[in-house]
């Protein structure tokens, strides 16, 4: 590698990186937040939709100018904090859609909070923050799938595609150039691969070669690029170190595919031991303090919620249960939770009595002959997992996650399928990322793992919402 380049030599398209995403998404996001409170102050004090008893006279809109700004600034600082504007999550409608929405959501309960604490006057409306916040829900997600798809098919915006270079082929590239290519939203460029003394040129038949390992200071010197991933995970120490050197120098950001780190690779970051800062997994997102609280307060409202409104089908579910299979209509069985902590967990019966007579732990098949009539019905509709709001209530159990599974078959499973002790890091759910997938019942273990994993992961308030949203059309394997 030539190490006399100096950054003269670097090109501008190179030395500028793309950190953040373009001013033109935050102006958008800030234009329609503006609009949001404006429309929901229409609604609130012009059509005065939503109000049930006499209110005082309606408030000027200079009046409430404070109150916007302050709105306003609250939420350009919650979006700062959550990193909206990163370029990783501004490039990616998935991730887009989840942030605001959370940012949308703690926008609501911490404005209006605030405005209790500092007695505003005028005081806010309730249903100001609501309809504020319902809307930015809908429109700031509308609005950056619109911005994306425009920025895509005219091209105007060249800071949202990120152009890739792979150094190294391996059983991973294949993966991640597919995850690459297949991104909605265009945002991700593999311009080829820099081949390695350990790579051979035949296994990168799929992408254009580009150069290789002893050339790449000259490649990236003749190729606009982004980012590198190493792929290649055979590459010694040395070589490794080398290339984050040379992206260094050229202001390209250096990556590695996790190899050995693959189980929570999103969440590993510099730790500190003493003084020593070691590379380690961080805290998940879903067992931090505040979202902690978060998850347990919307588990709790919740499961009470589905308590009631469930209550009056209860009886109708029992008279069926019992008339096809007079027996007892509340199913238990010892599920593991998180930690590893056994409990009892709750369901309809939909089999029929002693079905596990011969002492083996099985899971329903497709037409299983065990199942009752009306038990077919009651799986299919996720309504023999009702009386599992109890086990939420308790804390057993979460509204969402990874589903509890029996702990004499997890016994099979510690051997033969590689981090399924990862899963019980967090509360078992009523349904989960695999689930709302078609992972359930007799299907790939293995798939149904790796969707948990991703879940526990990425967790956030909105994925949880969107699930819970998804559990109600999603049928497949539900038998």
């Amino acid at each position: 590698m030539n190490s006399a380049t100096t950054l003269s030599q670097v090109p501008a398209s190179s030395a500028q990186h793309r950190s953040t995403s373009s001013p033109l998404v935050l102006v958008g996001d800030c234009l329609v937040v503006a609009l949001c409170m404006v429309i929901a102050y229409v609604l609130r004090y012009v059509l005065n939709i939503g109000v049930v008893n006499d209110v005082p006279p309606r408030p000027g809109v200079i009046e409430y100018f404070i109150h916007y700004s302050a709105g306003f600034v609250l939420f350009f600082l919650l979006a700062m904090n959550l990193k909206l504007y990163d370029s990783n999550v501004t490039a990616s409608v998935e991730r887009s859609t989840m942030r605001l929405v959370n940012v949308s959501l703690f926008w609501a309960i911490m404005f209006l909070g605030s405005s209790l604490i500092l007695k505003l006057s005028p005081p806010i409306s309730r249903l100001f923050v609501g309809y504020s916040c319902a809307l930015m829900c809908g429109l700031l997600p509308a609005w950056r799938i619109a911005y994306l798809r425009a920025a895509k098919r005219v091209g105007f915006d060249k800071n949202l595609v990120k152009r890739v270079l792979l150094v190294g082929c391996s059983p991973e590239h294949t993966e991640l150039v597919e995850r690459l290519t297949s991104n909605a939203s265009g945002t991700y460029e593999v311009v080829g691969v820099v081949t390695t003394t350990e790579c051979a040129e035949a296994s990168c038949r799929d992408l254009p070669i580009v150069g290789s390992l002893d050339r790449l200071d000259e490649t990236l010197a003749e190729l606009e690029v982004d980012a590198i991933t190493v792929a290649d995970l055979e590459l010694s120490y040395d070589a490794i170190l080398g290339i984050a050197k040379v992206c260094e120098r050229r202001f390209v950001e250096f990556t590695l595919v996790p190899g050995e780190f693959e189980v929570f690779s999103q969440c590993l970051g510099l730790r500190m031991i003493g003084s020593q800062p070691v590379l380690g997994i961080a805290e998940l997102p879903q067992n931090r303090i505040f979202s902690r609280i978060v998850k347990r307060v919307v588990d709790l409202v919740g499961s009470m919620v589905g308590l009631l409104i469930t209550a009056p089908i209860t009886p109708i579910v029992a008279f069926f249960i019992w008339k096809e299979s007079p027996g007892p209509i509340i199913y238990r069985q010892t599920r593991m939770g998180k930690g590893g902590k056994l409990f009892t967990i709750y369901k309809f019966r939909s089999m029929k009595l002693a079905s596990e007579s011969d002492g083996k732990a099985r899971w329903c098949k497709r037409d299983d002959p065990r199942r009752l009539k009306c038990g077919a019905f009651l799986r299919k509709w996720n309504i023999d997992e009702l009386p599992q709001f109890w086990n939420v209530l308790k804390g057993d159990m979460s509204l969402v996650g990874p589903r509890p599974e029996r702990p004499e078959l997890i016994v099979d499973f510690l051997d033969k399928i590689p981090h399924y002790q990862s899963r019980h890091s967090v509360r078992p759910g009523m349904t989960g990322w695999a689930q709302v997938n078609g992972l359930r019942g007799d299907t790939s273990l293995e798939d149904r793992i790796q969707h948990d994993l991703q879940y526990i992961e990425n967790w956030s308030l909105s994925l949880d919402i969107t699930i819970q949203v998804r559990t109600l059309f999603q049928y497949k394997n539900a038998y």
